[in-house]
């Protein structure tokens, strides 16, 4: 990632990166506007996918990739930042495309203008620069969920998903923080769509490689 955008603060085995749009920024503290009222929600997988709807671009509207990839995101308690439990990213690329994710909708009870913050954990095993190619964290905030995510073959990404930043890590194998920022208009009904997802890039092989989601905080103000 482009260091101009993008400030990465290492403790053992975290990192914290903020996106803004399509931008990446450092997290800094803001207060919330006068008049509006803050929700937070925390999601920790310990009772379910707690709202939380597993799709990848093969279950959701058209496949975009040139052949299927397989995978299947579940829940699990083969790894977990806090509890016992965690949602499990099962997935492959051979085709050096494909997209995994979750979403949500949220009541926000008003029609105007949302302020949105998301934090997830991811777990990954990847080194940064690895071999095969490396996948991608992304987030999503909208008045909708999406129904047909879009592949933009030109500019390598999904349509309305900003990249959070790489798997891989110089540390090595562990627990990342991840965070999205965005201002988020609601439908008519006052909600709102959140989405955590992974573009899946070239693999080496046909295995699957898992990648273990926890603690997600979604904030609104």
């Amino acid at each position: 990632m482009n260091r101009k955008t993008t400030v990465r603060k290492v403790l053992g085995r975290t990192c914290s990166l903020i996106a803004l749009g399509a931008m990446t920024v450092a997290l800094t503290p803001t207060p919330a506007t006068a008049g509006t009222t803050t929700k937070t929600y925390d999601f920790s997988y310990e009772s379910g996918f707690e709202g939380w709807v597993p799709k990848t671009d093969e279950t959701s509207g058209a496949p975009d990739c040139d052949g299927p990839h397989d995978s299947a995101i579940v829940r699990s308690a083969a790894k977990a930042r806090t509890g016992t439990h965690s949602l499990d990213f099962k997935v492959r690329s051979p085709h050096d495309c494909g997209l995994a994710y979750v979403d949500r909708q949220f009541d926000v009870g008003t029609t105007n203008p949302v302020r949105l913050d998301l934090s997830l954990w991811l777990w990954s095993e990847d080194y940064e620069g690895g071999t095969g190619g490396l996948f991608a964290v992304l987030a999503r905030g909208g008045a909708d969920c999406v129904s047909d995510p879009r592949w933009n073959r030109g500019g390598g990404g999904w349509e309305g998903f900003t990249e959070l930043g790489s798997t891989g890590h110089a540390e090595g194998p562990g627990w990342y923080n991840y965070r999205y920022r965005a201002t988020v208009t609601p439908n008519p009904s006052g909600h709102i769509c959140v989405s955590q997802a992974m573009k899946l890039s070239s693999t080496t092989g046909e295995d699957f490689k898992h990648y273990y989601l926890d603690d997600t905080k979604v904030t609104i103000n």
